[in-house]
């Protein structure tokens, strides 16, 4: 019965698109949130028309501001760049898309790995019935920055839980914040930050991650209660709207002093979060010893890009990945000056897409 259904519902797709190049369509899933609990998410579907795909991706996203910007409602520019050619599997994650009520658990790497995952094995019906003519076990995973991050945790999670039912042929993930709680220590070194707007979100969403209960009075100025409020808690602007309205980097002008001494119980609790959220993590600040020396080796063939100049996302989290996987022969480390996080972007998609088109 599921399976006549799948193939209903890919000719009822097939005849809707029948002047388009790529099928694409908004889908709804079973997944689970953060505390493991099920419900209804989002994605999207892009399929290649006219052709036979070169491959599957599954293609976490990077950090969104807006709700327009989740995949189920805009493909994101990687997607763009790869779906002519391949299938492309998006999440919108816990938080967008139907459950734009949550609060987005931001740099939960399990959370957004479950919800790739369960996305992939949602659609395998309606993709087997399409008759693609490829492989549907084998797949590709490609994501930058948050997306860079949840392509690791995507892959962990399907080497541990899943390998008997997902062959990954390659990761690609780049300016990925693996040690989540360096960039934390990287701006406190550093008494600024060059997109403040994030700050909100990686405390709301490190406290709804982990049930922290933090309070926004300990840890926000009222400038930043403002501007959370207005411009990034409704999920309706997008981040150039966003960052005009928040143009100053000063940590100061936006964290309360408490916000930035880890003596503090509330903050101790809240940099516990941001360790558990990290795949790695060595210490940046001098005399710390915390780190996490991770119990996962990748099997998989990777490609780790980041850009030495990295503005968002500091390249130390590049580094302290390569302090821990440095020796794998299947890991190909791709550093230099690419420029600010953004723009670097642009080029890490420019070379996966080399990369992948040479391997067809």
């Amino acid at each position: 019965m599921k399976r006549k259904s799948a193939i209903l519902l890919a000719a009822l797709w097939l005849c809707m698109t029948l002047q388009a190049e790529v099928l694409e369509r908004s889908v709804l899933y079973r997944s689970v949130d953060q505390h493991g609990d099920s419900l209804t998410v989002s994605g999207r579907l892009m399929v290649p028309l006219g052709t036979t795909p070169a491959g599957i991706i599954l293609m976490p996203h990077y950090t969104i501001f807006c709700n327009q910007e989740a995949p189920s409602n805009h493909p994101t520019h990687d997607a763009v760049a790869l779906r002519d050619r391949y299938v492309i599997l998006q999440p919108d994650y816990v938080g967008y898309g139907v459950t734009i009520d949550r609060v987005h658990p931001y740099l939960h790497g399990q959370t957004a790995a479950r919800n790739t995952v369960d996305l992939y094995l949602s659609m395998l019906p309606v993709l087997d019935s399409l008759a693609l003519g490829i492989p549907l076990d084998s797949i590709y995973i490609v994501g930058y920055s948050q997306g860079g991050a949840s392509a690791l945790w995507t892959l962990k999670l399907i080497e541990e839980k899943f390998a008997d039912r997902i062959h990954v042929i390659k990761c690609f993930a780049g300016g990925g914040p693996y040690d989540v709680a360096a960039t934390y220590d990287q701006c406190l070194l550093q008494k600024r930050y060059a997109t403040p707007m994030i700050i909100p979100i990686l405390v709301m969403g490190t406290s709804a991650a982990y049930d922290l209960n933090l309070q926004q009075e300990f840890f926000f100025r009222p400038a930043l209660r403002k501007a959370y409020a207005k411009w990034i808690e409704p999920k309706s602007f997008g981040p150039k709207d966003i960052y005009l309205h928040m143009l100053n980097h000063r940590l100061r002008h936006w964290l309360t002093a408490q916000a930035m001494d880890k003596s503090q119980p509330q903050t101790q609790s809240f940099y516990h979060g941001l360790l558990r959220s990290s795949l790695v993590h060595f210490p940046v600040i001098e005399g710390e010893t915390d780190s996490i020396v991770p119990t996962w080796t990748p099997r998989t063939p990777l490609y780790i890009f980041h850009s030495t100049n990295d503005d968002i996302v500091t390249f130390r989290c590049a580094q302290h990945l390569q302090r821990c996987y440095g020796s794998l022969p299947s890991v190909t480390w791709d550093f230099a000056e690419y420029g600010p996080h953004i723009r670097a972007s642009r080029e890490f998609v420019s070379r996966v897409k080399a990369i992948l088109y040479a391997s067809e």
